[in-house]
């Protein structure tokens, strides 16, 4: 298992589409290139933000072998490889590996009756196939499966790739300092659900986040002074931002709330997302507008 740092900042990339719905993998090299102008370890693609499960297998390789060529090394790429059993899982991991993927993010599988041994089964099933390393993704309210903290531990002990997880099961930093208190250093912990907790998840010893926020910059900052021990101003950053954090974090609709933000700057052509995910109407951008104008934009 090859020695990769994943620790820090990494922008979680939607996945773009035309007005009719149809695969663009163009703004890839504007979203890519936002990640590494903000300062970012790496970027992650093909997860719940990447509306993965409304692809295609040929559209997940062409969103893939994107990254990759965009990322050109200087960017780690994390490719969620989620999949309702374990052989389609290790298909995908192992493609996924081929491709470029510098590490794999899987979450649990749908199951009529979630239980341990076959949880276990599946990760070792995908640990086994691949020589790339494993972020195990904790999203109870996504996967309907809850993952108590000594089950975590034991993967992190017994499969030697899984030692990245990305905590998504509020309320995170009491989890995270649990999970910590059986790892030790061995796992390293990421945040996500936008950000909302991210300056308590790196107190609490996370090493960074995977969300796609669509300012990634301001992520990239908190990390940084809270890294430097400036707990202070990382804390006022935050703050600064929060009001934005909280209404891109909004179920359902977040998707669409970042995919209009992320056309505002540019980085994509439309804010088009595949039915059945729902896009916000018309009182909701106009609601959008008036706190983007009430921000601060360039100031992070």
């Amino acid at each position: 298992m090859p020695e990769i740092s994943l620790d820090g900042i990494h922008f979680m990339l939607p996945t773009p589409f035309t007005g009719d719905g149809t695969l663009a993998t163009g703004p890839y090299e504007r979203l890519v290139a936002k990640a590494a102008d903000a300062g970012c370890r790496g970027v992650v693609c093909l997860g719940v933000m990447g509306e993965a499960p409304r692809l295609s297998d040929a559209e997940r390789a062409a969103v893939l072998e994107a990254v990759v060529a965009q990322a050109g090394g200087s960017l780690t790429v994390t490719a969620g490889i989620t999949s309702p059993s374990h052989h389609l899982a290790v298909l995908r991991a192992s493609e996924a590996e081929s491709i470029g993927a510098t590490a794999v993010m899987v979450a649990p599988p749908p199951m009529a009756k979630p239980n341990e041994a076959v949880l276990f089964d599946y990760y070792r099933s995908i640990h086994d196939a691949i020589g790339i390393p494993m972020v195990v993704q904790d999203y109870p309210l996504e996967s309907g499966v809850h993952m108590a903290p000594e089950f975590l531990a034991r993967l992190n002990a017994e499969l030697p790739g899984a030692r990245y997880l990305k905590l998504e099961d509020p309320p995170t930093p009491p989890k995270i300092t649990r999970i910590l208190a059986q790892t030790g250093d061995s796992m390293s912990i990421f945040g996500g659900l936008g950000g909302s907790f991210l300056l308590e998840e790196l107190a609490r010893g996370a090493v960074g986040t995977m969300t796609g926020f669509a300012y990634p910059e301001v992520l990239v900052e908190i990390y940084r002074r809270m890294s430097a021990g400036d707990t202070g101003g990382a804390r006022e950053v935050f703050y600064r931002w929060m009001p934005l954090i909280r209404y891109e974090n909004q179920p359902g609709i977040g998707l669409s709330v970042r995919k209009h933000i992320m056309m505002r700057r540019g980085l994509l052509d439309t804010a088009t997302v595949r039915p059945p995910g729902p896009s916000i109407d018309a009182e909701t951008q106009k609601e959008l507008d008036e706190l983007l104008g009430s921000l601060d934009l360039e100031r992070v």
